[in-house]
């Protein structure tokens, strides 16, 4: 029996709809490090689709392809374990102008480094509200642990990031959204390394098939101290300049920075 085109075109949305797309708003790894009690720190992460995909998914959304992000993170340390935060984000597209994108809650938990030495330890908990033009389910959530180890020349975090939504057809269902970083200090005020992030789809369904996975990988520059020294001081610099791979993957190529400053 031959597939009908209307067949071939539902079949082809719903494949679509099994992998969750990855949130350009966020693109981070994160480390273990929280402001001190009392801390107020402040982020701002911009990130360009260079080249990305063009095609509208539903009615309402900005496809990626050219479209500027940027987000503002104030958070303030707690406690030596705790850290709170929050993303205010918008964006800028071609044909829409400027357009306000969302806006989410955080919580950073962690072990202290006085028990861990050189390794990472924690969990960030978000809750998001995300205009329908960037998201169709609404609301952008995630657990993200956070595994790693840190010295003075290495670096590596994994961030197996669990995200799911509290509305639309896969509210509650989580999906897998690994991210890794690895760099090496060069000893010279300045790290590189590598970044890597994907979307892997439902863990009911034992992830999605790998041509509707997204996958992304950057190289990366990050402001460090040399070895020897504990603190990474109150400036914070991170450039990435990626790839994306995969039918599936929204960002062909991608330039992002994260700039920050502790008070």
């Amino acid at each position: 029996m031959k597939a009908t085109p209307l067949l071939v075109c539902v079949l082809v949305l719903l494949a679509s709809r099994t992998a969750r797309a990855l949130d350009l708003a966020e693109i981070q790894v994160y480390q273990s490090e929280v402001n001190r009690p009392g801390q107020f720190g402040l982020e701002v992460h911009t990130n360009h689709t260079i080249r990305g995909q063009k095609q509208v998914e539903y009615e309402g959304h900005i496809p990626p392809h050219g479209v500027t992000r940027l987000t503002l993170e104030p958070a303030l340390g707690v406690t030596e374990w705790l850290e709170l935060g929050l993303y205010f984000q918008a964006l800028h597209a071609p044909d829409a102008g400027f357009q306000w994108a969302g806006a989410k809650v955080r919580a950073k938990l962690v072990v202290p480094s006085r028990l861990m030495g050189r390794f990472m330890l924690g969990l960030n908990v978000e809750v998001g509200r995300i205009p329908h033009n960037v998201e169709v389910d609404g609301w952008a959530n995630e657990l993200r642990p956070i595994f790693g180890y840190k010295d003075g020349w290495f670096l590596a975090s994994f961030n197996p990031i669990i995200g799911y939504a509290f509305t639309g057809d896969e509210r509650m269902k989580p999906h897998f959204e690994p991210a890794l970083k690895g760099w090496i200090n060069t000893q010279r005020g300045f790290a590189l390394g590598v970044e890597y992030y994907a979307g892997l789809g439902l863990f009911s369904r034992g992830f999605a098939p790998l041509r509707e996975q997204e996958h992304l990988a950057l190289v990366a520059f990050d402001l460090t101290e040399p070895a020897g020294r504990d603190d990474d001081g109150d400036w914070e610099l991170n450039v990435a300049f990626g790839h994306g791979f995969g039918p599936a993957t929204a960002q062909d190529w991608l330039l992002k920075t994260i700039v920050g400053k502790a008070f």
